[in-house]
């Protein structure tokens, strides 16, 4: 794993309490081998904080990351550190509380497709099968996550092409937590 990619500081004096940065683009599973063995040990009485600070990435590995992290028993605090997008931005609503320090933002969009080594190539009608079924994937999982932080008008506008800015001091921000978070 990467040092520059991922940190995780841990103070296990009375309760384990954890942060994780995540500082740069989501890439590989492997950058965050640690952080899938570590989430699953964390308690109920454990805490764990989540700095990002992220220009996005791969969905297959932040839809892991996400799934994990939301997994945990313990309370979950995100902590926006500076302007965050796409994946970054999913993440940092994925948690029990949100925060965003001075000068931050999260943006969401629709998916950018990468190759990434994944093989996908072949015939036009080949590819947009797969971007159709993926777009369906997306959607589905996008709306489950980001609703109701984001109003379904929101997302649809999204999903149509149009980038969604929040700032730390949007005028919104306060009421989007309350009915986002628990």
């Amino acid at each position: 794993m990467s040092e520059n990619k991922v940190q995780m500081f841990h103070d296990d004096t009375v309760v384990r309490n954890t942060v994780i940065e995540i500082r740069d683009s989501i890439e590989s599973y492997e950058d965050y081998y640690d952080v899938f063995e570590f989430l699953p040990t964390l308690k109920a009485s454990d805490m764990l904080t989540i700095n990002i600070d992220c220009p996005g990435g791969r969905c297959d590995v932040g839809f892991a990351l996400i799934k994990a992290i939301s997994s945990v028993p313990c309370i979950i605090k995100c902590v926006v550190t500076a302007p965050t997008y796409s994946m970054g931005a999913m993440l940092a609503i994925c948690g029990d509380h949100l925060v965003m320090e001075e000068d931050s933002y999260l943006m969401f969009h629709d998916f950018v497709l990468h190759d990434f080594g994944s093989g996908m190539s072949g015939k036009g009608g080949d590819t947009a099968l797969y971007v159709n079924n993926y777009r369906e994937v997306f959607i589905k999982r996008f709306n489950k996550l980001c609703t109701p932080f984001l109003t379904k008008k929101e997302s649809a506008n999204m999903f149509k092409g149009k980038d969604i800015y929040i700032h730390d001091n949007d005028p919104t921000l306060q009421e989007r937590i309350k009915r986002h978070f628990r």
